[in-house]
């Protein structure tokens, strides 16, 4: 037998010989479940990792849903403070550490919020001028370490191109990049304007050193202000750039989707549309994918492309032409994958679609521009949430909006499973990506009775195992009542599919079924909380209600099992302290009634909500009764200012007007609220700040704008 060199004693040496310091230097290659299991060999693996604060860091980092940032200057002790301390509060929910930032201009309507930067619009002329003359922008942390309001008011900085603008779009953690369109008449009395993408540097206001091109001339189209709609979003080298154009009487196809590479100015690809209702919003999955929620068909539309198909560059001089012969030789953007949404009544209509999901995708890391230093952190993009707002018009005349949360990680799955099943209907669906739940669950100290309880046909896990004996609510027969979720993470494709379709060009359709229920959960919103999108980042989402209380969502299913299992190991399990709920299952139903005080109030832009457990004093039994309100408060202590609440099952909202079936979403979260420190129109969030937007006595421009810091600075 011919034994190894290395496999004999005289050259093998045993790793703990090694120095504490070098056996920390290999357990940091590692990622969260190599180290999870490394942990468990030894004694000394064990106290290795539990005691170095650069590995704690790491897996903190993976349950808290972040990435680090390896540009900051903090020691790795300061970032694990940094990350529990902001995590921790977060769950109090403590507004107090707060500052008013005044505004050093009259805002227009555009505004955009991302990696700690505000962005507002200016507008210098009266009410009837629709432009915006220039933006604004100021460095949110920056704001509190001022105290002075006066001088807190100068830290606005100013971008004048000397055009009108149209639109922004931001990648400041990434590159530092301010895109701004504008457009300039190239033949007024015709309307014909020329639209351009100035690509600036946003720490100096100075065209950005990695463009080839500081200026990408998108065409030149007939423009009326006020009748055009853009989007643009940028991760790594891609800016995908949607342009809606409601001209009257045009005749080419009014919308177009483009994807360029911003460094070289070249297009990847390109898809004209010819209805300007077919889709208004967009959001990135990866640098080379993109979702689009399309209206007709009520569904979310996978499209990919990669660097391989981009153009090759004009000929020179054909910049500022409305039609170059380059045109043609851009690639059609295809769709790939349908994910279907829930089947609507047949007379509902869909009016607008509005999605978002923060922060985008990074590039590969060779394709960063810019090196944050301010941030120990960031939010993980793959498993940031979207949101996606979907204004309806019912049969019985009103207008009403539900609002779907799903994890970007949860899209790219679906979709990846049903293109592999479609290419190979016999292989087996994809791993996740995402820590398998044994390990999971062992971290956080399961034993296997629990485990299999959690693990029990469910996508998620049904959390309540974690939960200890907690207060529950009684059911109609006076016994408390434990439910478990009823759907389980299914992926496939249409399953009228067959394997002739399986070879053609047509997009693989996903029913709402096979991916929607288990991965989404669903509100019924308000109409006046829909107005701003930038309510979300990373897994959370922030809104105030009618009802004056400030709410954040976290739809962070691991921080939610720790949590659990961390107050029922403490003695006191969530849903034992005043103000906290559990909630396993909920039924909500639409009567007649309900929809007449819905139709009062239509013009207020305020409508009833339904799918956070709160129903007014109507609380209603899965089986579609309605309980005795009066009972229910006598049964149960008034609430303190700070609520808290797991959802973890089903919720099942019966809206007969809206939706064909019962619409059922199952993705856990947390809600933790208290009372608006103030009147704000809306609040939005970015990263741990919160910001409340006071409007003027019309309610159309913004009249102050008040940050709320959670878990202190960061340093």
């Amino acid at each position: 037998m011919r034994i190894h060199p290395l496999s004999s004693c005289a050259h093998t040496m045993p790793l703990f010989v090694l120095p504490d310091e070098l056996l920390v230097q290999i357990a940091a290659q590692l990622d969260f479940e190599d180290l999870y299991v490394l942990q468990k060999v030894s004694s000394r693996w064990y106290d290795i990792i539990r005691s170095n604060a650069a590995l704690q860091y790491a897996i903190e980092l993976h349950v808290a849903g972040m990435i680090d940032n390896p540009a900051s200057r903090l020691v790795p002790g300061d970032r694990l403070r940094i990350l529990q301390n902001k995590e921790e509060a977060w769950r109090t929910l403590d507004l107090s550490d707060k500052r008013s930032l005044p505004l050093s201009h009259n805002p227009s309507g555009i505004y955009d919020l991302t990696g700690g930067v505000l962005l507002l619009g200016e507008r210098r002329h009266g009410e009837g001028f629709s432009g915006t003359d220039s933006v604004h922008t100021v460095k949110l942390h920056s704001v509190f370490s001022e105290s002075n309001s006066s001088t807190r008011r100068s830290l606005w900085s100013n971008l004048d191109l000397g055009e009108q603008v149209i639109d922004v779009g931001l990648a400041i953690q990434e590159h530092d990049l301010i895109a701004i369109v504008t457009y300039t008449y190239v033949q007024e009395a015709q309307l014909l304007a020329s639209v351009d993408i100035h690509l600036l540097q946003h720490s100096t206001g100075q065209p950005h050193p990695a463009a080839a091109k500081p200026v990408i001339h998108f065409e030149n189209i007939h423009y009326l202000p006020g009748h055009c709609s853009i989007m643009l979003e940028i991760s790594g080298d891609t800016l995908c750039f949607l342009l809606n154009n409601y001209f009257p009487f045009i005749n080419a196809d009014p919308v177009t989707l483009t994807v360029y590479n911003w460094k070289t100015g070249q297009p990847k690809a390109k898809r004209l549309y010819s209805d300007t209702t077919t889709f208004n919003s967009f959001i990135l999955l990866s640098p080379d994918t993109v979702a689009i929620p399309i209206i007709p068909t009520n569904a979310l539309e996978i499209c990919q492309f990669a660097d391989a198909l981009a153009a090759p560059p004009p000929p020179s001089g054909s910049e500022k032409s409305s039609t170059s012969s380059s045109v043609a030789e851009v690639p059609t953007l295809k769709t790939t994958c349908v994910l279907e949404l829930p089947t609507l009544h047949p007379g509902a209509l869909v009016l607008r679609m509005t999605c978002r999901c923060e922060p985008n995708p990074r590039g590969h890391p060779s394709s960063a521009t810019f090196a944050s230093t301010t941030a120990p952190y960031f939010s993980n993009p793959e498993r940031a949430v979207m949101i996606l707002h979907l204004h309806l018009r019912l049969p019985i005349g009103i207008t009403r909006v539900y609002t779907m949360i799903a994890h970007r990680s949860s899209l790219v799955r679906a979709a990846r499973a049903a293109l592999g099943q479609h290419e190979n209907p016999k292989a087996a669906s994809p791993t996740p990506t995402e820590p398998s739940e044994e390990l999971l669950n062992e971290y956080f100290n399961l034993d296997e009775d629990e485990y299999e309880e959690v693990n029990n046909g469910n996508a998620h896990g049904d959390l309540s195992s974690l939960l200890g004996a907690y207060h529950q609510e009684p059911s109609a027969h006076g016994a408390p009542t434990r439910r478990r979720r009823r759907s389980a993470w299914r992926t496939g494709v249409n399953a009228d599919s067959d394997d002739e379709s399986a070879d053609s060009d047509e997009p693989v359709r996903v029913l709402w079924a096979d991916w929607g229920p288990p991965a989404t959960r669903w509100f019924q919103d308000e109409l006046a909380g829909t107005r701003w999108i930038t309510t979300t980042c990373g897994q959370r989402f922030v809104r105030v209600r009618a009802d004056g209380r400030l709410r954040v969502y976290d739809f962070n299913a691991l921080a939610l099992r720790r949590y659990g299992h961390a107050r029922a190991l403490a003695g006191v399990p969530v849903g034992a302290r005043p103000g906290e709920d559990v909630l396993e299952e909920q039924y909500y139903e639409w009567s007649s009634k309900m929809d007449e005080d819905e139709d009062e109030d239509e013009d207020d832009g305020v409508d009833a909500e339904v799918g956070n457990g709160e129903a007014g004093d109507r609380e209603w039994h899965p089986d579609g009764r309605m309980s005795d309100p009066d009972s229910w408060r006598m049964s149960r202590p008034e609430k303190p200012e700070r609520r808290l609440k797991l959802v973890l099952g089903t919720t099942m909202i019966a809206d007969p007007t809206a939706w064909e079936k019962t619409l059922e979403s199952s993705l856990p979260y947390m809600e933790t609220s208290v009372p608006a420190p103030d009147d704000y129109e809306s609040v939005l969030l970015d990263e741990d700040i919160i910001i409340g937007l006071k409007m003027d006595t019309n309610g159309r421009h913004i009249r102050e704008v008040v940050l709320h810091r959670i878990g202190g600075g960061l340093a």
